[in-house]
């Protein structure tokens, strides 16, 4: 198998695993499913940051350390956390979205690129000024689109719309997620009809490939 039918397959099976998530994470809260398997399927997004975490930061004995306290934590903690893991999910869920509008929204102070602009230039070697304003506008946009699904989601939590907030943080966020890079892709081809063309996946390659080199460290 060739590298890129390789990555193909990889997203594929991504796609596959995180629309199954979604599902039984919204099954969990408003059918009736057992309790133990939502929090089983909130602690999969913290473990998948954590194994992040420990693959790219220096300091992975602490890292690792606080890990297995956490691990311990959870085992004591396994009963509050079956009748408290829809929290679990909203605070992932809440707190994913405003770290995202916090990462895109603080590279458009003055003096840094934006986001987006970096994303373009991980995939031309020349980012003309006509394409710097419009990716500056794309990062303007994503940086209100997450802050938006960040309060809705705090509203719907918070004010008690328990099953409602389940669609928009299950299944509603995916979906609108790859809505806005189709309408970006489709807007981008009117605005920059000129532009060397880069589709909708190369847009998610440029994401990945921009997270997938930072590196966590510690604060100083």
């Amino acid at each position: 198998m060739n590298p890129d039918r390789r990555k193909r397959s990889w997203m594929a099976l991504a796609v596959v695993l995180s629309a199954a998530f979604a599902v039984l994470a919204h099954a969990s809260i408003v059918e009736g499913v057992p309790p133990a398997v939502g929090a089983l399927l909130s602690l999969i997004p913290i473990v998948i940051i954590a194994a992040s975490l420990l693959r790219r930061s220096r300091h992975r004995i602490a890292l690792l350390a606080l890990v297995a306290l956490a691990g311990v934590a959870i085992v004591l903690g396994w009963g509050t956390l079956e009748r408290h893991f829809p929290s679990v999910l909203f605070l992932e869920h809440a707190g994913i979205n405003l770290m995202l509008a916090i990462v895109f929204g603080r590279t458009l102070a003055a003096g840094r690129d934006p986001l987006v602009t970096r994303f373009a230039r991980l995939l031309h070697r020349e980012v003309p000024p006509e394409v710097e304003a419009y990716t500056r506008r794309v990062t303007i946009a994503w940086t209100i689109f997450f802050a938006t699904l960040f309060v809705l989601s705090c509203v719907l939590y918070l004010g008690g719309f328990l099953a409602a907030w389940s669609v928009l943080a299950n299944l509603a966020s995916p979906i609108l997620v790859g809505a806005m890079f189709v309408v970006e892709y489709v807007i981008r081809h009117r605005v920059l009809p000129d532009w060397e063309r880069v589709g909708i996946l190369g847009g998610l390659r440029a994401f990945s490939r921009h997270f997938g080199t930072a590196r966590f460290e510690a604060p100083r």
